[in-house]
């Protein structure tokens, strides 16, 4: 309790007992004796307190103001610290400005030094020409252009054999670099095989629903074949029917329609066919247009024409040589997207133009549709708008244009990379034996080749040279002009080893 405190009861309560005393009109009387003798009290207890007060606060003061001394000290140091540190960096500014000066008058005096020389140097030629002219009895001018003539052609010569250099480096980094690029893109591509069957299988849980389908005299399958353009087997297999169709959408269609006369109840004639038929056109006709979609929207296209990602969904029903068109056209894309990036060329240019440069497969199968598929990729991509680089690089792709783009040229390799992969196609027998037949009529048009023999599935042909004829260096050349003649006029997968065997066989007889 401090004084004030103290001081306020005893006011408080004196002023209380006088009020009661004279408004009260109470007969009891206030010992003022022992008033005073509290009130005492009471002040002694408040000096007491106070003292104690003012010896407890002392002590913080104390500490106070040695907290506040220390604080003082250390500013003070921290400011002669800063005032040492600003100290030594205007001495430092001072001595790098004189070094840069320095710098200045040695620039100044080299500059002026290099006049002078170049000064000397330009009286120097002058006389030179003069004393030429003088020596060979010509003009100056004419002594000048003589001078430049001969300096002409030293520098030509020599930029020539510096551009040769150039040339031949270049060609030799491009190719390495271009096999890395090729060889960086084939690791990152992870495809499976897209060989696709010709023929697929729809099982009937009983043999007794194959006679119902086939219909008496088999007049049901005759007319489904006739109707859908596939040939369908039903006695192969037990429990199942084989299609076959080299337009792939009328074989799904034909699958489609088949399980659907399986579940079908009661007789089936050409009404029950018919409308199972178009049933199965409407189904395949939407899964088209998903199967499109997905594609489209995994090669991440946007805004594309209904009827355009339609048409992509077919492309899930054509092949090439057995090689499944929609997985081929993912590749290429995949792999043109990933050598765009490598070589800094438009990567949305060359994702497009790879995965739509076989869209005129997807149309070039009707009847009613002439032209090569290139040239229907082009008229599909001109119909649905895109542009000019797209369309380039997507339609010559075989070249019936001269590729003129980066872009096009990329689209070719990754045409070439994913056609040509071990496993990605299958050729028919007649065109297996044509292949082979070509490569050893081209190797057995050259003089001194006595045979020549396509072997290894068409990756080597074996020369027989007549030793009478060819020698050990005409063989070696011999096989360089096969290589570089199959390598011009032949397409192949791959690469074809040409192995030229020269033999000479000599027979003594000791008698």
């Amino acid at each position: 309790m401090t004084f004030l405190n103290i001081l306020l009861i005893i006011v408080s309560t004196t002023i209380g007992s006088m009020v009661g005393y004279k408004f009260l009109g109470k007969a009891k009387k206030i010992d003022l004796e022992k008033t005073k003798q509290d009130s005492e009290a009471i002040i002694q207890n408040a000096k007491k307190e106070a003292e104690e007060f003012k010896v407890k606060n002392k002590g913080g003061i104390e500490r106070l103001k040695t907290h506040v001394e220390e604080g003082i000290e250390m500013s003070t140091k921290l400011l002669n610290q800063m005032e040492t540190a600003l100290k030594n960096k205007e001495q430092n500014l001072q001595k790098q400005e004189e070094r840069v000066n320095q710098q200045r008058l040695k620039i100044a005096a080299t500059e002026e030094e290099i006049s002078a020389k170049e000064e000397k140097i330009k009286k120097l030629e002058k006389d030179y020409v003069k004393l030429l002219a003088e020596k060979s009895k010509k003009t100056e001018e004419e002594a000048k252009e003589e001078i430049l003539r001969r300096y002409e052609g030293e520098l030509s010569a020599d930029k020539e054999k510096k551009l040769a250099i150039v040339v031949e480096q270049t060609k030799e980094n491009a190719h390495r670099i271009a096999q890395k690029i090729i060889i960086s893109a084939i690791q990152r591509l992870c495809s499976p095989t897209s060989v696709e069957p010709r023929a697929i299988l729809v099982e009937v849980p009983k043999d007794i629903i194959k006679g119902k389908i086939v219909g008496k005299d088999a007049k049901n399958i005759l007319y489904l074949e006739e109707i859908l353009k596939v040939d369908i087997v039903f006695n192969d297999l037990p429990k199942t029917i084989s299609l076959s169709s080299f337009n792939l959408v009328d074989r799904r269609i034909a699958q489609k329609v088949i399980m659907k006369l399986v579940d079908a109840r009661g007789d089936i004639n050409k009404e029950v066919i018919d409308r199972a038929i178009r049933d199965s056109k409407k189904e395949i006709d939407k899964e088209l247009y998903e199967i499109g979609k997905k594609m489209v929207d995994k090669v991440g296209l946007k805004n594309l024409n209904e009827e355009l990602i339609r048409t992509i969904g077919r492309l899930q029903y054509r092949t090439s040589y057995s090689q499944n068109i929609m997985r081929h056209s993912m590749e290429v894309g995949y792999l043109a997207t990933i050598i765009a990036s490598e070589l800094g060329i438009d990567v949305n240019v060359c994702k497009v133009a790879g995965f739509l440069h076989d869209l005129g497969k997807a149309i070039d199968q009707d009847p009613n549709i002439q032209g090569s598929h290139d040239f229907l990729t082009k008229e599909l991509m001109e119909k649905y708008k895109f542009s000019k680089e797209e369309i380039h690089a997507a339609w010559t792709h075989h070249e019936s244009e001269k590729p003129s783009t980066p872009e096009a040229l990329i689209i070719q390799a990754a045409d070439a990379l994913s056609a040509s992969r071990p496993g990605a196609r299958q050729e028919s027998i007649e065109k297996y034996i044509e292949r082979l037949q070509a490569l050893e009529r081209t190797a057995s048009i050259f003089e001194g080749v006595k045979k020549a023999f396509a072997i290894s599935a068409g990756r080597e042909v074996r020369v027989i040279v007549d030793p009478e004829l060819v020698d050990d260096e005409g063989t070696r050349s011999l096989a360089t002009k096969i290589a570089q003649k199959i390598e011009n006029d032949l397409s192949y997968p791959g690469k074809v080893k040409v192995n030229a065997i020269r033999k000479t066989k000599v027979i003594e007889i000791a008698k």
